[in-house]
């Protein structure tokens, strides 16, 4: 959405406020002749993707599309899709879980192991409810939840995000939690959120940071070696300083980026490791660690042994 800070019957900053919280998976590109630099920033702060100030060029539009673009893709991972049916199946099979698995329509279950739930998406502390009942009694449990993309539809992501923080807390040391999208129904930052609750706190703020392209396109160029301000800005494609320096000082509050010198930017630890799973971010293999997943799932339907 664009939107012009300068409206007659109410500000564009408050309607980006409204837009955030109805939903938050919209993305919204402020412009306006006379926002000062202080009220672009802000719209940032606020939950704006970019802004762009008038008389909008051709160029500019053309750019924010392909930043638009860069953001997408991270909808679209790598990695083969599963249909959760089968996966669950598979964790009672061959890994001895009892399997609890939540999806939105009826499935044939096969395997005792495997016990069926409908995914209610209006009320999504139904799930909760039923995966803490399902643990409390088992010593090694596994929960498969399909079709997560009908409760980002309807409830923000922040909640979503919580809640599989929740679940994933509940199954600690029983087993893994599998999260499975449609890769066509869900957004970039829809996705990166239901990631990110299934990660730590740092890999909350590292995918936050990985979620925007622009700090992406910083982060490729001081994996290249340190940089200066102005070398950042050229590796994203800016001719706005104060907008590059929004991003930096993101990804420096992220613990991705420090100052090498007074002059120069560095990557630290964390962001070399960031840069290093940007291009595999959906397609890690999990089974070494936690066992936790999320995967984009193919059309459901009812496993056959």
């Amino acid at each position: 959405m664009f939107t012009d800070p300068d409206m007659s019957r109410q500000s564009g900053l408050e309607l980006l406020t409204q837009v955030s919280e109805r939903w938050p998976r919209l993305l919204v590109v402020t412009l306006s002749a006379r926002a000062t630099v202080e009220t672009a920033i802000q719209a940032l702060q606020l939950g704006a993707f970019d802004y762009v100030r008038k008389p909008v060029r051709p160029h500019q539009v053309k750019r924010v599309l392909e930043l638009v673009s860069l953001q997408l893709q991270l909808s679209r991972p790598g990695a083969k899709p599963r249909d959760p049916v089968q996966f669950a199946h598979t964790l009672a099979a061959k890994e001895g879980y009892e399997v609890l698995l939540i999806s939105p329509e009826p499935v044939a279950v096969t395997n005792k192991r495997v016990s069926h739930r409908p995914l209610d998406p209006e009320n999504p502390s139904r799930i909760r409810e039923e995966v803490e009942g399902f643990v409390a009694s088992r010593e090694k449990a596994a929960v498969v939840i399909a079709g997560v993309e009908d409760i980002l539809a309807r409830h923000r992501e922040e909640e979503i995000a919580a809640l599989l923080e929740g679940i994933r807390g509940i199954l600690k040391g029983k087993g893994p939690l599998a999260v499975g999208y449609d890769p066509n129904k869900v957004t970039a930052t829809g996705a990166l959120a239901v990631q990110a609750s299934i990660g730590s706190v740092d890999a909350h703020l590292t995918l936050e940071s990985l979620a925007n392209p622009i700090r992406r396109l910083v982060l490729r160029r001081l994996a290249e070696g340190p940089c200066t301000f102005t070398q950042a800005m050229t590796a994203s494609n800016l001719n706005d300083t104060s907008k590059i320096a929004f991003h930096l000082r993101k990804l420096s509050q992220s613990g991705l980026v420090a100052r090498a010198t007074r002059q120069r930017y560095c990557l630290t630890p964390r962001g070399r490791g960031a840069t290093r799973i940007l291009s595999s971010i959906y397609d890690l293999d999990s089974r070494k660690g936690s066992g936790n997943l999320v995967f984009p799932s193919r059309p459901q339907r009812s496993f056959h042994s």
